[in-house]
Protein backbone atom coordinates (compact mmCIF):
# COMPACT_ATOMS: atom_id res chain seq x y z
CA UNK A 1 0.00 0.00 0.00
CA UNK A 2 1.08 3.24 -0.91
CA UNK A 3 2.63 5.65 1.64
CA UNK A 4 0.64 8.63 1.43
CA UNK A 5 3.27 10.60 3.58
CA UNK A 6 5.27 10.34 0.69
CA UNK A 7 5.44 11.79 -2.75
CA UNK A 8 3.95 9.63 -4.94
CA UNK A 9 0.97 8.56 -7.60
CA UNK A 10 -2.44 7.11 -6.57
CA UNK A 11 -4.38 4.25 -8.59
CA UNK A 12 -6.60 5.45 -10.42
CA UNK A 13 -10.05 3.75 -10.06
CA UNK A 14 -12.95 4.33 -12.79
CA UNK A 15 -16.26 2.14 -13.34
CA UNK A 16 -16.91 3.00 -16.74
CA UNK A 17 -13.57 2.68 -18.51
CA UNK A 18 -10.35 5.17 -18.91
CA UNK A 19 -7.81 6.44 -21.00
CA UNK A 20 -4.09 7.22 -21.34
CA UNK A 21 -1.97 8.42 -23.71
CA UNK A 22 1.34 10.49 -23.53
CA UNK A 23 -0.63 14.15 -24.10
CA UNK A 24 -3.57 15.45 -22.07
CA UNK A 25 -5.47 16.42 -25.58
CA UNK A 26 -4.80 12.54 -27.06
CA UNK A 27 -6.40 11.21 -24.11
CA UNK A 28 -9.33 13.88 -23.47
CA UNK A 29 -10.29 12.60 -27.18
CA UNK A 30 -10.26 9.18 -26.18
CA UNK A 31 -12.53 10.00 -23.28
CA UNK A 32 -15.19 11.83 -25.04
CA UNK A 33 -15.71 8.95 -27.80
CA UNK A 34 -15.81 7.10 -24.77
CA UNK A 35 -18.22 9.34 -23.23
CA UNK A 36 -20.63 9.24 -26.51
CA UNK A 37 -20.82 5.33 -26.28
CA UNK A 38 -17.85 4.23 -28.33
CA UNK A 39 -15.75 1.37 -26.63
CA UNK A 40 -12.37 1.02 -26.49
CA UNK A 41 -11.40 0.30 -30.10
CA UNK A 42 -13.19 3.21 -30.96
CA UNK A 43 -11.16 5.70 -27.88
CA UNK A 44 -8.03 4.43 -28.98
CA UNK A 45 -8.27 4.68 -33.00
CA UNK A 46 -9.82 8.52 -31.83
CA UNK A 47 -6.63 8.77 -29.28
CA UNK A 48 -4.36 7.99 -32.21
CA UNK A 49 -5.64 10.36 -34.65
CA UNK A 50 -5.43 13.19 -32.00
CA UNK A 51 -2.15 12.09 -31.27
CA UNK A 52 -0.76 12.89 -34.87
CA UNK A 53 -1.83 16.66 -34.44
CA UNK A 54 -0.35 17.24 -30.78
CA UNK A 55 2.61 14.89 -30.76
CA UNK A 56 3.88 15.25 -34.70
CA UNK A 57 7.24 14.27 -34.03
CA UNK A 58 6.28 10.72 -32.40
CA UNK A 59 3.29 10.20 -34.60
CA UNK A 60 1.59 10.81 -37.93
CA UNK A 61 -0.40 9.30 -40.38
CA UNK A 62 2.12 8.91 -42.42
CA UNK A 63 3.12 6.39 -40.34
CA UNK A 64 2.64 2.86 -39.21
CA UNK A 65 -0.07 1.23 -36.37
CA UNK A 66 0.43 -1.64 -34.09
CA UNK A 67 -2.04 -2.85 -31.45
CA UNK A 68 -2.53 -5.37 -29.03
CA UNK A 69 -6.00 -6.03 -27.78
CA UNK A 70 -8.34 -8.35 -26.18
CA UNK A 71 -11.93 -9.22 -27.86
CA UNK A 72 -15.23 -8.29 -25.88
CA UNK A 73 -13.33 -8.29 -22.81
CA UNK A 74 -11.58 -11.96 -23.75
CA UNK A 75 -8.31 -13.19 -21.65
CA UNK A 76 -6.84 -13.88 -25.69
CA UNK A 77 -4.16 -10.98 -26.33
CA UNK A 78 -4.87 -10.38 -30.10
CA UNK A 79 -1.05 -8.55 -31.56
CA UNK A 80 -2.11 -6.18 -35.12
CA UNK A 81 0.50 -5.01 -37.28
CA UNK A 82 -0.52 -2.17 -39.40
CA UNK A 83 2.82 -1.52 -41.03
CA UNK A 84 3.51 -0.83 -44.51
CA UNK A 85 5.83 -2.15 -47.32
CA UNK A 86 8.38 -0.44 -49.40
CA UNK A 87 6.64 0.57 -52.64
CA UNK A 88 7.16 -1.69 -54.68
CA UNK A 89 8.88 0.04 -57.34
CA UNK A 90 11.33 0.50 -54.88
CA UNK A 91 13.27 -2.90 -55.60
CA UNK A 92 17.08 -3.62 -54.95
CA UNK A 93 18.24 -3.44 -58.96
CA UNK A 94 16.07 -0.27 -59.13
CA UNK A 95 18.15 1.16 -56.37
CA UNK A 96 21.37 0.15 -57.33
CA UNK A 97 21.11 1.45 -60.56
CA UNK A 98 20.31 4.66 -59.18
CA UNK A 99 23.65 4.70 -57.29
CA UNK A 100 21.97 4.16 -53.81
CA UNK A 101 24.54 1.72 -52.20
CA UNK A 102 22.43 2.34 -48.53
CA UNK A 103 19.25 3.20 -47.32
CA UNK A 104 20.06 6.44 -45.13
CA UNK A 105 17.36 7.48 -41.98
CA UNK A 106 16.16 10.45 -44.35
CA UNK A 107 16.38 9.09 -47.26
CA UNK A 108 13.31 9.01 -49.67
CA UNK A 109 14.28 6.11 -50.25
CA UNK A 110 13.62 5.04 -46.67
CA UNK A 111 9.98 5.87 -46.87
CA UNK A 112 7.18 2.95 -46.74
CA UNK A 113 3.74 2.54 -47.69
CA UNK A 114 1.83 4.46 -44.82
CA UNK A 115 0.16 1.43 -42.65
CA UNK A 116 -1.43 3.69 -40.17
CA UNK A 117 -4.73 4.98 -41.56
CA UNK A 118 -6.00 1.43 -43.11
CA UNK A 119 -5.35 0.03 -40.05
CA UNK A 120 -7.42 2.27 -37.95
CA UNK A 121 -10.50 1.79 -40.78
CA UNK A 122 -9.80 -1.96 -39.86
CA UNK A 123 -10.20 -1.95 -36.83
CA UNK A 124 -12.64 0.31 -36.63
CA UNK A 125 -14.80 -1.84 -39.52
CA UNK A 126 -13.66 -5.05 -37.29
CA UNK A 127 -14.12 -4.34 -33.53
CA UNK A 128 -15.63 -0.47 -33.13
CA UNK A 129 -18.73 0.76 -33.02
CA UNK A 130 -19.14 4.17 -34.00
CA UNK A 131 -19.09 5.58 -37.29
CA UNK A 132 -15.33 5.72 -38.95
CA UNK A 133 -16.03 9.63 -39.34
CA UNK A 134 -16.85 10.26 -36.14
CA UNK A 135 -13.34 9.16 -34.43
CA UNK A 136 -11.46 11.71 -36.37
CA UNK A 137 -13.88 15.11 -35.10
CA UNK A 138 -11.13 15.41 -32.16
CA UNK A 139 -8.59 15.25 -33.86
CA UNK A 140 -10.14 17.97 -36.80
CA UNK A 141 -10.95 20.22 -33.89
CA UNK A 142 -7.04 20.57 -32.47
CA UNK A 143 -5.99 20.62 -36.30
CA UNK A 144 -8.01 22.79 -36.76
CA UNK A 145 -8.43 25.26 -34.34
CA UNK A 146 -5.23 24.79 -32.51
CA UNK A 147 -3.83 23.11 -29.52
CA UNK A 148 -1.32 24.24 -26.88
CA UNK A 149 2.14 22.56 -27.44
CA UNK A 150 3.54 20.13 -24.26
CA UNK A 151 6.66 20.58 -23.00
CA UNK A 152 7.87 17.24 -24.30
CA UNK A 153 6.40 17.94 -27.87
CA UNK A 154 8.53 21.05 -27.94
CA UNK A 155 11.40 19.47 -27.06
CA UNK A 156 11.29 17.08 -29.59
CA UNK A 157 10.24 19.82 -31.99
CA UNK A 158 13.33 21.69 -31.30
CA UNK A 159 15.88 18.56 -31.70
CA UNK A 160 14.66 18.64 -35.04
CA UNK A 161 14.66 21.92 -36.43
CA UNK A 162 17.95 21.86 -38.88
CA UNK A 163 15.91 18.74 -40.38
CA UNK A 164 12.46 20.63 -40.63
CA UNK A 165 14.10 23.81 -42.11
CA UNK A 166 15.70 21.48 -45.33
CA UNK A 167 12.07 21.43 -46.61
CA UNK A 168 10.15 24.46 -47.67
CA UNK A 169 6.87 22.60 -46.52
CA UNK A 170 7.78 21.92 -43.58
CA UNK A 171 9.29 25.03 -42.92
CA UNK A 172 6.00 26.97 -43.37
CA UNK A 173 3.48 24.31 -41.77
CA UNK A 174 6.00 22.90 -38.77
CA UNK A 175 8.08 26.00 -37.71
CA UNK A 176 7.56 29.54 -36.52
CA UNK A 177 9.40 32.06 -38.00
CA UNK A 178 12.15 29.44 -38.52
CA UNK A 179 12.48 28.18 -34.53
CA UNK A 180 10.23 25.66 -33.44
CA UNK A 181 7.20 26.49 -30.89
CA UNK A 182 7.78 26.74 -27.85
CA UNK A 183 5.94 25.02 -24.78
CA UNK A 184 2.48 26.18 -24.19
CA UNK A 185 2.57 27.89 -27.73
CA UNK A 186 -1.13 28.05 -29.63
CA UNK A 187 -0.46 26.03 -32.88
CA UNK A 188 -2.27 24.80 -35.42
CA UNK A 189 -2.10 22.18 -38.91
CA UNK A 190 -4.57 23.35 -41.35
CA UNK A 191 -3.26 21.21 -44.12
CA UNK A 192 -3.39 18.18 -41.83
CA UNK A 193 -6.74 19.24 -40.91
CA UNK A 194 -7.94 18.95 -44.50
CA UNK A 195 -6.20 15.64 -44.48
CA UNK A 196 -7.86 14.31 -41.89
CA UNK A 197 -11.22 15.99 -42.81
CA UNK A 198 -10.94 13.90 -45.73
CA UNK A 199 -9.84 10.71 -44.43
CA UNK A 200 -12.91 10.86 -42.06
CA UNK A 201 -15.76 11.41 -45.22
CA UNK A 202 -14.21 9.30 -47.78
CA UNK A 203 -12.26 6.70 -46.07
CA UNK A 204 -8.65 5.46 -46.19
CA UNK A 205 -9.27 5.46 -49.93
CA UNK A 206 -8.42 8.71 -50.34
CA UNK A 207 -4.93 8.44 -48.33
CA UNK A 208 -3.90 5.83 -50.96
CA UNK A 209 -5.38 6.78 -54.36
CA UNK A 210 -6.53 10.65 -54.08
CA UNK A 211 -4.85 13.62 -53.50
CA UNK A 212 -3.32 12.55 -50.24
CA UNK A 213 -1.58 9.83 -52.25
CA UNK A 214 -0.95 12.04 -55.13
CA UNK A 215 0.41 14.74 -53.10
CA UNK A 216 3.37 12.23 -50.98
CA UNK A 217 4.06 11.01 -54.51
CA UNK A 218 5.21 14.18 -55.75
CA UNK A 219 7.36 15.18 -52.96
CA UNK A 220 8.59 11.46 -53.06
CA UNK A 221 9.14 11.84 -56.84
CA UNK A 222 11.23 14.66 -56.47
CA UNK A 223 13.99 13.89 -54.15
CA UNK A 224 13.65 10.45 -55.34
CA UNK A 225 14.53 11.25 -59.47
CA UNK A 226 11.86 8.36 -60.15
CA UNK A 227 9.23 9.35 -62.50
CA UNK A 228 6.73 7.45 -60.16
CA UNK A 229 7.84 6.14 -56.79
CA UNK A 230 5.13 4.85 -54.84
CA UNK A 231 1.71 2.91 -56.15
CA UNK A 232 -1.63 2.70 -55.24
CA UNK A 233 -2.54 -1.18 -53.91
CA UNK A 234 -5.69 -2.84 -52.34
CA UNK A 235 -5.03 -3.32 -48.96
CA UNK A 236 -6.97 -5.99 -46.81
CA UNK A 237 -6.07 -6.88 -43.13
CA UNK A 238 -5.33 -10.89 -42.97
CA UNK A 239 -4.38 -13.26 -40.45
CA UNK A 240 -0.95 -15.02 -40.16
CA UNK A 241 0.07 -17.74 -38.16
CA UNK A 242 -0.59 -18.11 -34.32
CA UNK A 243 2.52 -15.80 -32.54
CA UNK A 244 3.93 -15.91 -28.83
CA UNK A 245 6.23 -13.46 -28.19
CA UNK A 246 7.14 -13.07 -24.88
CA UNK A 247 4.09 -15.52 -24.13
CA UNK A 248 1.93 -11.72 -24.72
CA UNK A 249 0.44 -12.26 -28.82
CA UNK A 250 -1.75 -15.43 -29.52
CA UNK A 251 -2.44 -14.06 -32.70
CA UNK A 252 -1.25 -11.79 -35.29
CA UNK A 253 -2.68 -10.19 -37.95
CA UNK A 254 -0.90 -8.01 -40.57
CA UNK A 255 -1.82 -5.45 -43.58
CA UNK A 256 -0.96 -6.77 -46.34
CA UNK A 257 -0.99 -4.97 -49.66
CA UNK A 258 -2.05 -7.00 -52.98
CA UNK A 259 -2.75 -5.62 -56.96
CA UNK A 260 -0.46 -4.90 -59.54
CA UNK A 261 2.10 -1.89 -59.00
CA UNK A 262 1.06 1.31 -61.04
CA UNK A 263 4.56 2.93 -60.87
CA UNK A 264 7.50 2.22 -61.98
CA UNK A 265 11.29 4.47 -62.19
Amino acid sequence: MRDFEQPGRSLVMSKDGMAATSHPASTLAAVKILEAGGNAMDAAIAACAAQCVVEPGSTGIGGDCFALYSRGGGDDIIAFNGSGWAPQAASVPVLRSMGVASIERHSPHAVTVPGAVEAWATLARDHGSMPFKSLFAPAIKLASEGYAVAPRAAADWANQVALLRLDKTSREQMLIDGASPAAGTLHRQPLLAKSLMAIAEAGPRVFYEGFIAEDMVECLTSRAACTRWTTSRSIAANTCSPSRRASVATRCMSVRRTGRASSRC
